[in-house]
């Protein structure tokens, strides 16, 4: 045998070098098998357009309906490109698999707004306050909805939260413009 005229240290340092060398090829061949896997075995390129991709993620939508990983860029892909219809179903869909989403109550708040739905996106974006309520990007939307339906007081009050948590920055500075814009409308 191999080992017979080696020393027990010689034999164990042989036998490592032996189960490592397995090891790293098995484990290479694992690497190669799960990048052809996720490629699909093909060697095709991704989609370059926004259009393209849309048409790959609704492919996969049908397969998955309920794949959150689909459903959201697929959401955002239909907005970037202005399908403010489809954007909004494909939100919807992806809010009812995931009612704790805060940022899909932003963005589909963002397109209720676009589409004069100030109603609905209020809706959400108290839902979304409901689940963080210091979150900034949510405050200082909702402050600005608020002060579009004449809610001075209430838009105060949220976008002082905005400048709470910001003390510098241009999101700071226009929170504090919003918030004594307001106060003069209301008339303090």
């Amino acid at each position: 045998m191999i080992f017979r005229r080696l020393s027990p240290r010689a034999k164990q340092k042989r036998l490592q070098r032996i189960v490592m060398g397995v090891l790293a090829a098995v484990l290479a061949l694992g690497l190669i098998a799960s990048s052809i896997a996720w490629t699909g075995g093909s060697q095709t390129e991704p989609p370059k357009t926004v259009e393209d991709r849309i048409k790959l993620l609704e492919g996969q939508a049908k397969k998955k309906p309920e794949d959150k990983g689909v459903l959201l860029p697929l959401a955002a892909h239909y907005s970037q490109v202005g399908k403010v219809e489809q954007a909004t179903e494909t939100y919807e869909k992806v809010l009812k698999l995931d009612p704790k989403n805060v940022s899909v109550h932003q963005e589909l708040s963002l397109l209720y707004y676009t589409q004069g739905k100030s109603d609905k996106a209020l809706q959400l974006l108290e839902s979304a306050l409901k689940i963080e309520p210091n979150n900034v990007e949510v405050n200082y939307q909702y402050a600005n909805v608020l002060a579009e339906k004449k809610d001075y007081s209430a838009a105060i009050t949220a976008m002082e939260k905005v400048t709470a948590a910001e003390k510098e920055g241009s999101r700071a500075e226009a929170a504090r413009k919003s918030i004594e814009a307001w106060k003069m409308e209301v008339g303090q």
